[in-house]
């Protein structure tokens, strides 16, 4: 037989290993490829500004806590040991994801290797590498690359509890899934997999060990300062991420018509169509233990995701934990077919690498070329700018008394907060009564009362050629908290190519009043309104003191703007 017949036996038929010589040749290509990928977006990490959601996942390493409002507190605790390091520069905000997806891809390799030889698991790490979904969450700060990362890691070892019926493999389990919920909430399915295949493979004496309920112990031992945080603030984080968001209100044609689109957009329609067709493929090879595992893997998510399609809007990211299984069962089954040597394959895997690779490098056609119509990503541009312009307002007001600063919308509050460095005296429209976030959890009521504020909106450019505001803005309400509001005269406008992509207005807010009393409109209140079901009052007047910072603290030495 020949080495290509004896590779592809190995691929499809099960536990024959490639010869170590040749074992260590794809081993050495996968270093490679992390080695290079990883460095390449470094790189990148270190040219873009930050989007709005990086900086809104900055903020909470400057606001440490047990846990957040929308999200567990993994990514800012990340985030916190990555600065604390570093510095504050772009690169040490987004170090963190990087590293993630590079462990990660080790792990989905590793499994690929151990399922079907190394060949094949440098086959997944360069799928992997190609897919949207992972190129754009592995560059820009989300909890997903926590989150992913994991849920590789449970993936990997769960196959070998399952092989090697050793039982400590559980507390690794335990430990990592505990570190996935640590990221986001869905971190509790990721041991699906070991679990359904040993219980349909009737391994029971795996589940009848210590290690197993020590694992489980040690998986919520790790969650809890997530269960303590939300115990000490009406469960607001799981009712919001849970309860409200499936009261979202969406037509069925904006929940069917979004979700699909937003499932088809990063793994690319032709993609999409490979990926459903490897899936289906996989389940018709069950009675092989390896592609059984698989299944299990990303069947039961795949599921949930297309039940939740059908109530709410899917998001683009949610999907993520399904794709780790699928691309190695696709390496897998095109190893097999020697899909390389086929015309017809060929034109198949063109079809969906092409565009897939072109998805990949739009981030970066964004940095080096002015691609105006990319407006999704000119959000990674002209930030600095603004932050530049609010400091020298500061200090053009500087005799005036002390000032903090505001953004309208917790994303424009966000880069306020990022690019001025000041994220202690950095609020959003929570300061007139509206909710916003992290920002109710991370001031008080009576902060800033008797100060001046530089309040900044963000418009952007909509197709008719008119700016609006990012979130619809209410002058009249910001004057209400003010005993003056006037424009300072400054407006930024941000270009791409000689065309304006978005606007900033700067609004010079004198003598904060502070906020009604609300508590007693408050007493009452529903918790599932609080969190912004039906009411529009101001969100969670119990915020917790801890993560809160008071007016003598933010006029300690570096934190004072007057």
């Amino acid at each position: 037989m020949s080495k290509n017949k004896e590779l592809s036996a190995s691929a499809s038929q099960g536990k024959a290993k490639a010869p170590s010589t040749e074992e260590w040749k794809w081993n050495f290509r996968f270093l490679n490829l992390l080695i290079i990928t990883t460095l390449f977006r470094i790189i990148f990490g270190a040219l873009a500004e930050l989007k709005y959601e990086e900086a809104y996942y900055w903020l909470y390493s400057q606001h440490l806590d047990w846990s957040y409002f929308d999200h567990p507190p993994l990514v800012g605790w990340l985030i916190y040991i990555s600065t604390q390091l570093g510095g504050n520069a772009e690169i040490w905000v987004r170090l963190p994801t990087i590293l993630c997806f590079a462990g990660a891809l080790f792990f989905i390799h590793r499994l690929a290797c151990d399922l079907f030889g190394a060949k094949t698991g440098f086959i997944t790490a360069v799928l992997a590498s190609l897919l949207p979904a992972f190129e754009i969450y592995s560059i820009f700060v989300f909890p997903d690359a926590p989150l992913l990362l994991f849920w590789s890691l449970v993936m990997c070892v769960g196959y070998r509890l399952y092989e090697d019926e050793r039982p400590i493999w559980w507390l690794v389990i335990g430990a990592a899934t505990g570190l996935a919920m640590l990221a986001k909430y869905p971190g509790i399915l990721a041991p699906l997999a070991p679990i359904l295949i040993i219980a349909l493979k009737k391994k029971y004496h795996l589940f009848k060990c210590w290690q197993f309920y020590v694992g489980i112990i040690l998986c919520w031992l790790i969650f809890s300062p997530v269960l303590y945080w939300n115990a000490q603030h009406e469960w607001a984080s799981f009712l919001f991420q849970g309860v409200s968001r499936f009261f979202e209100a969406n037509s069925w044609l904006d929940i069917l018509g979004g979700s699909l689109l937003n499932i088809t957009a990063l793994p690319t329609p032709f993609g999409l169509l490979l990926l459903l067709w490897v899936g289906w493929q996989s389940c018709k090879r069950v009675k092989d233990e390896r592609w059984l595992y698989l299944v299990c893997a990303f069947l039961p998510f795949t599921l949930i995701i297309a039940a939740v399609a059908l109530v709410r809007l899917v998001q683009l990211n949610w999907p993520l934990p399904i794709y780790p299984a699928l691309i190695i069962a696709t390496a897998a089954i095109l190893e097999e077919l020697r899909a390389w040597y086929s015309r017809k394959w060929q034109f198949i895997l063109g079809a969906v690498f092409v565009p897939a690779l072109l998805i990949s490098l739009i981030p970066w056609a964004v940095i080096f070329f002015n691609l105006t119509p990319l407006n999704r990503f000119n959000e990674i541009y002209g930030w600095k700018n603004m932050g530049q312009t609010v400091l020298e307002i500061v200090s053009a007001n500087y005799n005036n008394g002390h000032c903090f600063l505001a953004g309208h919308g917790h994303q424009t509050a966000s880069e306020v907060a990022y690019y001025t460095k000041l994220p202690q005296l950095t609020v959003a429209e929570n300061l007139y009564g509206e909710r916003s976030k992290g920002f109710d959890y991370w001031s008080k009521k009576g902060d800033f009362k008797g100060w001046n504020c530089v309040y900044v909106v963000t418009e952007e450019l909509h197709s008719n050629g008119e700016f609006r505001p990012r979130d619809p803005f209410n002058l009249t309400e910001l004057k209400r908290h003010f005993s003056s509001v006037d424009p300072t005269g400054n407006r930024l406008t941000v270009f791409r190519g000689g065309a304006p992509v978005r606007r900033y207005k700067f609004y010079y807010c004198v003598n904060y009043e502070g906020l009604p009393n609300l508590q007693e409109e408050l007493a009452g209140e529903d918790v599932l309104e609080k969190i912004g079901l039906d009411v529009d009052d101001d969100l969670h007047q119990k915020k917790v003191q801890s993560t809160s910072k008071t007016v003598d603290s933010q006029n300690a030495p570096g934190n004072e703007v007057k």
